[in-house]
């Protein structure tokens, strides 16, 4: 209860009775301070738990310091490295004598390595040389064509035999003057025959003759890269003084 008296309210400041609850003035609850006061009354309040505990907390250091004292201290020293050598040697524990190693041989038995027995190396086998193979011989020529056309069916094949063996000139020497103004020989001969590898003749005889001109039927394989390609037909063949000699082709490509 309320004593009588005056009190004052704490959101105004107006003087009331002590036995009032509500102020005359502010009509506010007389035991309900404002917020401003609630905070202030806060800091009081932990302003005084602080001061509780610092004087604990000072208090309670002597009786730590009186503690610590009590126990004994260790404390661990190194050797100054900064020293000189005798004097790092003086600071260092002295070496404990240890027992001298015994020079008695060991009495336990050691195994022996038994002997291995020598392995005689097996006999290297002679190495006989193999024998130097001979060089191989290079392809033999064709042989030099001979000018033997006393027959018209041997200028045939003369003709044959020296295209075959790439001699042009002899070959072109086997034609008639006319033949060779008609049917240039570095153009029919020479070009013409160049890439030929060979012409084998198959067959040549003699068709017909008179009046120094005879028929003769060829038949001839002429081999290009490989590849073989067959002539066959008829020369015109004229006795001249040099002998019988080619005058014109009738020539087709065969089967």
């Amino acid at each position: 209860m309320r004593h009588a008296g005056r009190t004052r309210c704490p959101w105004c400041g107006a003087r009331n009775y002590t036995i009032d609850i509500w102020c005359s003035r502010c009509s506010h609850y007389l035991d309900w301070a404002p917020p401003g006061h609630r905070y202030h009354r806060s800091l009081a309040v932990l302003s005084a738990l602080a001061a509780v505990t610092g004087v604990s907390m000072f208090l309670a250091l002597p009786l730590a310091g009186w503690a610590a004292g009590s126990r004994p201290t260790v404390s661990f020293s190194l050797p100054n490295l900064g020293l000189s050598p005798q004097a790092n040697a003086a600071l260092q524990p002295a070496a404990t004598p240890t027992a001298e190693r015994s020079t008695q041989p060991d009495a336990s038995p050691s195994l022996e390595a038994s002997p291995t027995p020598d392995i005689a190396p097996s006999p290297t086998p002679d190495i006989v040389p193999a024998p130097a193979l001979a060089p191989s011989a290079a392809p033999p020529s064709p042989p030099p064509v001979t000018q033997n056309i006393g027959q018209p069916t041997d200028a045939v094949v003369n003709f044959y035999r020296a295209v075959s063996a790439h001699q042009f000139d002899v070959a072109a020497s086997l034609w008639t003057q006319q033949l060779q103004q008609r049917d240039p020989p570095s153009l029919f001969i020479d070009q013409r025959f160049a890439a030929t590898d060979r012409i084998d003749v198959a067959a040549a005889r003699l068709l017909s003759t008179g009046a120094g001109i005879a028929s003769v039927y060829v038949d001839v394989v002429e081999v290009i890269g490989g590849l073989n390609r067959r002539w066959i037909g008829t020369w015109q063949v004229v006795d001249t003084p040099s002998g019988w000699l080619l005058n014109n082709p009738n020539l087709r490509s065969g089967i």
